[in-house]
């Protein structure tokens, strides 16, 4: 995988969170085109990073359990 789509798949499975909108595990992994398991490895690197991320039984979607989000950035600089 590309960096640049392993960057944008990261920042949607933060917008989603974000915006408790990720649905169960299954409709999570739908919604960003990718395999349960890949789901899990990515959240878990995520948590790595030092974000809190909890799933909601009762509202079946992820969330952040405290302020911390990831956010990542390219920026072109010319010299």
């Amino acid at each position: 995988m590309s960096l640049i789509k392993y960057i944008e798949r990261i920042s949607r499975i933060d917008s989603l969170i974000h915006l408790k909108a990720t649905g169960t595990p299954e409709e999570f992994a739908q919604k960003l085109g990718i395999k349960r398991s890949t789901l899990f490895q990515s959240l878990q690197e995520m948590r790595v990073l030092g974000v809190n991320i909890k799933y909601s039984f009762y509202r079946q979607t992820y969330y952040y359990a405290d302020e911390h989000r990831i956010r990542i950035t390219l920026e072109r600089t010319v010299n």
